[in-house]
């Protein structure tokens, strides 16, 4: 996640166990390491994260900025969007941050 300050609602993610983390400091950052079963490996896997809002400029609360990477290579960001999403189907590393 990106930025600076507290969030004001938790990030919610969604990956090797489901979680959430509301007093957080940005820029956070998770990482994990997933293990796909065969079937998942076949029809994929689907990671998330529901980044928690932050002030804009104006005073206005907005999703914060979050990215996924996969071996170190972006492959899912949430501009123009709430969440950061990406459908995988190998072994994978994940980090929700920007």
């Amino acid at each position: 996640m990106n930025g600076k300050g507290k969030v004001q609602q938790p990030i919610v993610y969604f990956a090797d166990t489901d979680g959430s983390e509301s007093d957080v400091t940005l820029p956070w950052k998770k990482t994990v390491t997933i293990e796909l079963t065969a079937a998942e490996q076949k029809v994929g896997y689907l990671l998330s994260i529901i980044p928690g809002s932050v002030s804009d400029s104006s005073g206005m609360l907005k999703p914060a900025k979050c990215r996924i990477l996969v071996d170190g290579q972006e492959v899912a960001n949430n501009d123009g969007d709430e969440t950061c999403r990406h459908l995988v189907a190998d072994r994978l590393d994940i980090a929700g941050s920007r």
